[in-house]
């Protein structure tokens, strides 16, 4: 993994910058290349980058020149099917010299151009300038698993692995972009499509690519899940053919000159990987779990005894990480530091110090996200779609259907009916609502955190642009664009702090383009023999009538204890609710009281307010207390 920087003058002329002052912005991201440091001046050009070397470690320094001196890459990532583009692009005139899949990615580019990026298999973000067309091209893989941003900074575009990096270019002016604070409120996700928490500063998203040639700036997106097909294979058939590919996927995921680690949370998706690892490739490792421990809970036990018993059951060297509120304050306080940015979940920290006691003994780790997003592992957020196609129907059902469902959908929501399916989302999965939101802010700083409902309408657009699926079908493609992206997110800022590279099986595009073309019964449906079943979402599972990652559990139950495979899910716990309800309550008054962001941005009347809520809605001052800090540091 990698830390990649660009900066291109767009006027033609060489950049105005020192070279101190781009080995500062460079350094912003020295956590995530400690093992190299390079800079390349050519035009009106720089790139440079921070190598952590896992692959290769004695070739592939970059930026990379192509041997006729056209075109410069800089790159982050790991490309798993270069054997395959090696072999190809031999047969079409490339020669190699390294074993490192950056070569294979410059011979690709200069193969296929633009559509190389359909060629590759894995996680990536890459920028590269071909000189004699004076155009950049910069590339982001298909779920989002490495970050990329980029800002026009005066007549320089700036593209960068890091928020943080872009921020330290001389030309930075720092301004909080409201609406996305706002949708981070309601979401716990730090951007809304391209925007960020900072005004000026874009993301790429994920499948996109970005040109800029003849000064214009151009966006495609390359992939995009297939539909589900409604006939296929039989559900015992797609489970043997569900293991053959997740299983590849893991496997292609072991290339590595450095030792290969697991991030074991004692939940089904990453004992599933343990599971298969031990199978077909007969590999033991080191594997850890974490959790925040409070003496008045038991909040991690669980996790931490699954955990054991899944690395007893495949040889796995194992241990515990455990995180005390101590530790855990002071940890978050080094995160906000780190990234720059509010703290997106409350697990950043966990996964943070877990990586951090991989790092000691391993330089790769495997995790499981992506596999509730690919399975359909959400059960209440999956189904909800079918609760808006229900407040939608209600008109139209039998009598005695019509008032199960009103009843049910007025109990979960205190309404029957939404304006939109964006709305419902927002309803169905936000934490702090808009009208909440409304009474938080002062009047001057709300117009521009509601900003016309820019977040309503971006989900509005989502929901739209997957035209006649169904509710649930329309979720599932949400939550695989939206809510992954945001997990990876976290995922990869928190092992990269740590200098550790992370790896994701559930996200390979083969697989989970496998997903998405089975029946959708196969990935989650309401248990036979269920009689009501026009009922909410949250109704139907709290009832246990809704079954989800149907296919998985069931190579999981194939291949470990039934305790292991059939376990609800779970993650990496903390306590951070109890903690901000509890022992951090004079911390946290303190900070509502005497923040300068906080008086600039919310009500004093309703911060006040917020430290009397209710146990069961502390979670509330996570994105609020976040946001403050974050707003303290730059504004």
């Amino acid at each position: 993994m990698c830390g990649i920087l660009g900066i291109l003058d767009r006027s033609g002329a060489a950049p105005t910058l020192t070279d101190p002052q781009v080995i500062a912005i460079r350094d912003r991201m020295a956590a995530r290349g400690p093992d190299d440091a390079t800079l390349l001046r050519r035009d009106n050009l720089i790139l440079a980058h921070r190598r952590l070397a896992i692959r290769d470690p004695d070739a592939g320094r970059q930026p990379w020149v192509s041997e006729d001196g056209s075109c410069a890459l800089v790159y982050n990532g790991e490309i798993y099917n270069d054997d395959v583009l090696r072999h190809t692009l031999r047969s079409h005139g490339f020669r190699f010299r390294t074993q490192c899949d950056t070569e294979v990615l410059m011979a690709a580019w200069l193969h296929w151009g633009e559509k190389c990026v359909e060629h590759l298999r894995g996680m990536f973000a890459f920028g590269v300038y071909d000189f004699q067309k004076r155009q950049l091209f910069i590339a982001r893989d298909r779920f989002g698993v490495k970050p990329l941003f980029y800002a026009e900074l005066g007549q320089q575009f700036v593209f960068a692995s890091s928020i943080a990096a872009i921020t330290a270019h001389p030309n930075f002016r720092p301004q909080p972009n409201l609406s996305t604070i706002r949708h981070y409120l309601s979401t716990f996700r730090i951007t809304l499509d391209t925007e960020t928490v900072f005004a000026g500063i874009q993301a790429v998203r994920p499948a996109e690519t970005l040109t800029l040639a003849d000064d214009k700036l151009t966006s495609s997106i390359y992939w995009t899940p297939p539909p589900r097909e409604t006939t296929g294979l039989a559900f015992d058939d797609a489970v043997d053919r569900f293991e053959e590919t997740i299983s590849e996927a893991v496997s292609i995921r072991l290339r590595s000159d450095v030792p290969v680690g697991m991030m074991l949370s004692g939940g089904v998706d990453s004992n599933l990987l343990a599971a298969l690892l031990h199978r077909n490739e007969g590999v033991s490792m080191t594997a850890r779990c974490g959790g925040g421990i409070d003496p008045e809970l038991d909040s991690a036990g669980n996790d931490f005894e699954y955990a054991r018993r899944c690395a007893q059951h495949v040889g796995f060297d194992f241990d515990q990480v455990t995180v005390s509120a101590t530790d855990y304050h002071r940890t978050w306080m080094e995160l906000i530091a780190a990234y720059e940015t509010p703290i997106s979940t409350p697990t950043d920290a966990i996964i943070y110090r877990v990586a951090q006691q991989l790092k000691q003994q391993v330089g790769v780790a495997l995790g499981g996200e992506g596999a509730d997003e690919a399975c359909c592992g959400y059960l209440i957020p999956h189904w909800s779609g079918n609760d808006f196609d229900l407040s939608r129907a209600l008109d139209s059902l039998a009598p005695a259907a019509a008032q199960t469902a009103r009843d049910s959908l007025m109990q979960q929501y205190g309404t029957a009916t939404f304006a939109s399916a964006g709305d419902h989302y927002l309803a169905a999965n936000g934490l702090i609502s808009a009208a909440t939101q409304a009474s938080l802010f002062h009047d001057a700083t709300w117009p521009a955190a509601f900003a016309d409902g820019s977040v309503e309408r971006f989900y509005d657009r989502q929901f739209r642009q997957l035209g006649d699926l169904s509710g649930v079908e329309k979720t599932a493609h949400l939550l695989l664009r939206v809510n992954l992206e945001c997990l990876l997110s976290r995922l990869d800022s928190a092992t990269m702090t740590a200098g550790l590279e992370s790896r994701v099986p559930y996200t390979d595009h083969h697989f989970v383009e496998q997903m998405f073309r089975q029946p959708f019964g196969y990935c989650i449906d309401v248990a036979p023999g269920e009689t009501l079943q026009h009922r909410t979402a949250s109704a139907l599972a709290a009832d246990g009538s809704l079954r989800g990652k149907r296919l998985l559990r069931a190579v999981a139950g194939n291949r470990m204890p039934a305790e292991l495979a059939q376990r609800p899910k779970a993650s990496f716990p903390t306590p951070v609710p109890h903690w901000l309800g509890g022992q951090w309550q004079p911390w946290l008054q303190e900070l509502y009281r005497t923040s300068p962001f906080a008086q600039q941005l919310f009500r004093r009347d309703a911060l006040d307010e917020l430290c009397r809520l209710p146990n069961h809605l502390a979670s509330w001052h996570w994105p609020i207390a976040n946001t403050i800090l974050w707003g303290d540091r730059w504004f």
